[in-house]
């Protein structure tokens, strides 16, 4: 039985790997990447829907990172359907739910939950399956992942941080550049010749400010 999650009314099903030998077809891979692409792109709408949200409150900064954190689960979607257009295999359109919207401070206290949890628990059993069954694409891309959920949920920590103690986001950095090939997000103004995640040079990157 492949166990169900519920990430704020998205259900991932979780294939776990297998500890005997696999088939040519990755297929717990390919589901996982379609489960992926559903929850990544869920994603990005509930941080961009976050973002209008924040700035409705007069918190340009933190809305400028939520947007930032849109642009990169977008990436991270649209690199997942390409890996899974590499098997043959069509993305399901799916009909997301429309985010439940609170206040920023709730929002990013979600968003800390939801990447914590994906971080931790969802991209690292995807990138155990894909890498028991030999899909080396895939593997990178879930490792990838968990390597920019955990920034993402860093980001959110310090964002709220200032909310909730200073009252204001004056203090959180009101400019970000996202990595087109994996999505890492970068504070404009420390950025480095290239990712350190991926190596894309730095010119390439997507300004969210």
């Amino acid at each position: 039985m492949i166990p169900l999650f519920q990430i704020h009314g998205l259900w991932v099903a979780v294939a776990l790997p297998l500890l005997v030998a696999c088939s040519s077809r990755p297929d717990r891979t390919i589901e996982n990447l379609k489960n992926a692409v559903t929850s990544e792109t869920g994603a990005a709408v509930r941080y961009r829907a976050f973002a209008v949200q924040a700035e409705k409150e007069g918190f340009v900064n933190i809305s400028n990172l939520l947007e930032a954190i849109a642009r990169s689960e977008e990436i991270h979607a649209v690199r997942q359907r390409k890996a899974l257009s590499g098997y043959g295999e069509p993305v399901r359109e799916t009909n997301l739910p429309l985010p439940r919207i609170g206040s920023t401070r709730e929002n990013l206290k979600m968003s800390l939950r939801t990447e914590h949890f994906m971080s931790q628990t969802v991209f690292p059993i995807f990138e155990a399956s894909a890498a028991a069954e030999g899909a080396t694409e895939a593997e990178q891309l879930f490792r990838r992942a968990t390597a920019v959920s955990v920034l993402h949920s860093e980001y959110c920590r310090n964002a709220l941080d200032k909310l909730e103690n200073e009252g204001s986001d004056w203090n959180v950095v009101n400019s970000w550049s996202v990595c087109p090939r994996c999505g890492c997000p970068y504070m404009t103004a420390k950025l480095r010749e290239n990712c350190n995640i991926c190596e894309e040079p730095a010119s390439s990157f997507i300004l969210c400010q």
